[in-house]
């Protein structure tokens, strides 16, 4: 009786040593499934972020971004939607959850880069169009201040040809001026000799009929 109270006695402490080193690895496998299965929350939904905050173009699209985001919960980083938390109990299944993030990852940072793309090329196409725009105006004004230029300057041109004219017409009225002066002078000249020359033939023609009647 007592050799098999000792045979009890030696292999009850190796049942419970086995026991409790599946307990420990059946901790241990939960433990790490609950640590991949809790959710990285973020500060800020996607559609949130910084990069995509800098290339907004209006107020009203950020406003309407925060109400979506302050409507709907932000979703988990690491987390599926569509796929329910599953309990693992092997090492592939952890392999698989560790993927299935890594795709999720992948695919929220494919999402926010595209996003981001879309908000760049908003931006580009906006600024390509204000500089067509604001290139069209600086064409328009630099096409009116060239036909004010040629006015003015033909209105030069014009008081420049009617001064030469006057000029013309001065220079023409004091060559006038001074051929009609000799003109006058010539005549006054030969009035004087024809009077001269009058006089003295009446002088002579009165000595002859003097001479003639003895007077």
């Amino acid at each position: 009786m007592k050799k098999k109270g000792a045979r009890t006695t030696n292999t009850t402490p190796g049942v419970r040593n086995g026991a409790r080193g599946r307990a420990r690895g059946h901790n241990r496998k939960h433990s790490a499934a609950e640590f991949l299965e809790t959710p990285l929350t973020m500060d800020s939904p996607p559609s949130q972020s910084p990069e995509s905050a800098i290339f907004t173009g209006s107020k009203k699209r950020q406003n309407m971004k925060k109400t979506v985001s302050a409507d709907s919960p932000a979703p988990a980083l690491f987390m599926s939607p569509s796929r329910p938390p599953r309990t693992l109990s092997s090492i592939s299944d952890l392999k698989d959850l560790a993927s299935s993030r890594l795709d999720d990852l992948k695919r929220h940072i494919d999402r926010s880069h595209s996003e981001i793309l879309k908000d760049i090329d908003a931006s580009s196409s906006r600024l390509h169009r204000r500089f067509k725009i604001q290139n069209q105006e600086r064409q328009k004004v630099s096409d009116e201040t060239e036909k004010e230029y040629k006015k003015i300057s033909e209105r030069i041109d014009k008081s420049q040809e009617a001064l030469m004219k006057k000029d013309n017409l001065l220079v023409i009225l004091q060559t006038s001026y001074a051929e009609f002066m000799a003109d006058v002078q010539a005549s006054t000249s030969h009035a004087c000799t024809s009077v001269t020359k009058l006089s003295q033939s009446f002088e002579k023609s009165i000595d002859a009929l003097r001479s003639r009647y003895g007077i």
